[in-house]
């Protein structure tokens, strides 16, 4: 089963649609699929994790949602809008108005300050410095970080970086967040602390769609779907008092295709 829709959102229109999308490289003998026939939609409200080993084609499908890698075949909806053929400059500007990106090393810009860095994609449309500073301030304190504006990358903890790469995903009007391991250069706790956070934007009507290889990360998306070679082998629905419990679909006997071999195996490829 390839498709991955969401079972419990009548009524509702995604905010982020993938509409059977598969993306080629090379040709001949060196042809790879590294996505193959993908449907997923992303609602209001809804955190999706995508999970599976490397080279399965995680980062592929966040970069075509993200508009970054053209697909092959199929198509990329953004709030109800067909990005397939749009121009390099119109697909851009849709990208830097409805979607945006969490980065597992943050990606602030050094050389500017934290508000600077969260209010960099208002400035690109041509927003005052004036509105800049003050819906810097807003999205800064919407996620812990008040009177920290006018601080640089290097003088904040590595958390308070990613939240701050948190409240620029979602500056002004973007409603879809596309997150690559945003966990990945942090501590447990740390992680624990930026999942809180960005679960909290989902629930106050984003979108978001969660690259990771952790599952106690995923355990806070409500749905989970499973990729490998480029298909979704898999997913859970999950309900909100189910977050934090274990993965059911991740939980395997042990498994003789880990390497090396593990006594429980988070892929259920077998």
């Amino acid at each position: 089963m390839n498709n991955a829709p969401s079972p419990n959102s009548p009524g509702r229109s995604p905010l982020l649609e993938l509409d059977r999308v598969s993306v080629t490289f090379g040709t001949g003998a060196r042809e790879v699929h590294a996505l193959r026939d993908v449907t997923l939609q992303l609602f209001p409200g809804e955190l999706v994790a995508v999970m599976g080993p490397s080279g399965s084609g995680k980062s592929t499908l966040l970069n075509v949602a993200g508009l970054l890698q053209p697909p092959t075949s199929g198509c990329v909806l953004v709030g109800g809008q067909d990005a397939t053929s749009l121009s390099a400059s119109a697909a851009a500007k849709l990208r830097r108005r409805h979607l945006g990106f969490v980065f597992q090393h943050f990606n602030l810009v050094p050389t500017l300050t934290v508000g600077e860095n969260v209010t960099l994609p208002l400035e690109l449309d041509g927003a005052s410095p004036a509105q800049c500073r003050q819906r810097a301030e807003e999205a800064l304190a919407e996620v812990g970080l008040d009177g920290l504006a006018d601080r640089f990358p290097e003088e904040i903890s590595g958390g308070q970086a990613q939240r701050a790469a948190i409240a620029r995903a979602l500056i002004g009007p973007r409603q879809v967040l596309l997150a690559d391991e945003p966990t990945g250069a942090l501590d447990t706790s740390t992680g624990e602390a930026v999942m809180q956070i960005l679960r909290q934007r989902i629930d106050a009507g984003a979108a978001g769609l969660l690259v990771t290889h952790e599952p106690r990360f995923a355990s806070w998306a409500d749905r989970v779907i499973m990729v490998r070679d480029g298909v979704v082998t898999a997913r859970e629905v999950r309900k909100r008092w189910e977050r934090h419990e274990p993965l059911l679909l991740l939980r395997a006997p042990s498994c003789a295709t880990c390497s090396p071999p593990r006594g429980v195996c988070w892929w259920p490829w077998r």
